[in-house]
C-alpha cells in the first residue's frame, strides 16, 4: 500500500462568468477596434489641449521675467494712469489657465477610466 501526499497534477482552474461568451449566444461582438480608431482622435486632441495650457499658463506666469519690460517705455493712457504692460495681463491670465489644464487631465483620466471599465466589463 503506497500513500502519496503530493498531487501529480496541478488542478484545473476554470474562470467562472456569470454571462455566457457572445458566441455561444450568437451576438457579433461590437467592433472596439473601429471605435478606439474614431475615439483616439479626440482623446489625443483632449490630451494636447490640457498639456498646452499648463505650458501656456507656466509660461504666462513667467511671461514678465522673460520679456522685461522698460520702465520708460510704459506709456499714460487717456485718464492719465501708466499702462500695464501686456506681460503683466498674462500674469492674472496664468492661474486659471493652469487650473484649466489640471481640470482638463483629470476629467481626462476619469474617462478613459470609466471607458477601460466598459471594455472590460463587455457594456
Amino acid at each position: 500500500m503506497q500513500l502519496s501526499r503530493g498531487a501529480d497534477e496541478a488542478p484545473a482552474i476554470m474562470e467562472i462568468s456569470d454571462s455566457p461568451e457572445p458566441q455561444q449566444l450568437g451576438i457579433t461582438q461590437p467592433p472596439w477596434s473601429e471605435l478606439e480608431q474614431r475615439q483616439r482622435k479626440y482623446r489625443l486632441a483632449a490630451w494636447s489641449l490640457a498639456a498646452a495650457l499648463v505650458v501656456l499658463g507656466i509660461f504666462f506666469m513667467f511671461a514678465d521675467a522673460i520679456f522685461p519690460q522698460d520702465p520708460e517705455l510704459t506709456q499714460p493712457n487717456w485718464s492719465g494712469y501708466p499702462v500695464e504692460p501686456w506681460t503683466q495681463k498674462l500674469r492674472w491670465v496664468a492661474p486659471n489657465m493652469i487650473m484649466l489644464g489640471i481640470l482638463t487631465l483629470v476629467v481626462q483620466v476619469f474617462i478613459e477610466q470609466m471607458q477601460t471599465f466598459r471594455l472590460r466589463m463587455g457594456k
